[in-house]
């Protein structure tokens, strides 16, 4: 068993890590963001909305990503994919299981 006596953290430890994690936290949502916009379905129905249900995404709060579209729920489960390659159900999902660690290394340069 190890005994540290005389060991002082940093009275900033706390704060100086919370602030890092935030930034990472932020990189994280701002990359997820960037790359659902090439898995999210386009809506096919509505010419002059084409694209609208991509680019809804937002930040609710850090780490909480929704998209605004009110079809975007229903479009999740049942879409069939037909509005490009990488376009279908699941978005987010396929979108983790292809870019997973390029988002964790940009949130590790924010560490950095």
């Amino acid at each position: 068993m190890l005994r540290f006596k005389g060991v002082q953290l940093s009275s900033d430890l706390t704060l100086r890590t919370d602030r890092d994690f935030a930034k990472a936290q932020s990189a994280i949502d701002s990359e997820v963001i960037r790359r659902l916009e090439d898995y999210t379905p386009v809506a096919m129905e509505r010419f002059r909305n084409r694209g609208k249900m991509s680019k809804s995404h937002i930040v609710e709060r850090p780490g909480v990503i929704i998209n605004t579209e009110p079809k975007a729920k229903r479009e999740y489960y049942n879409n069939k994919g037909f509005s490009g390659r990488n376009r279908g159900r699941y978005w987010l999902d396929r979108m983790k299981a292809d870019h997973k660690d390029d988002i964790l290394r940009k949130a590790e340069e924010k560490f950095r």
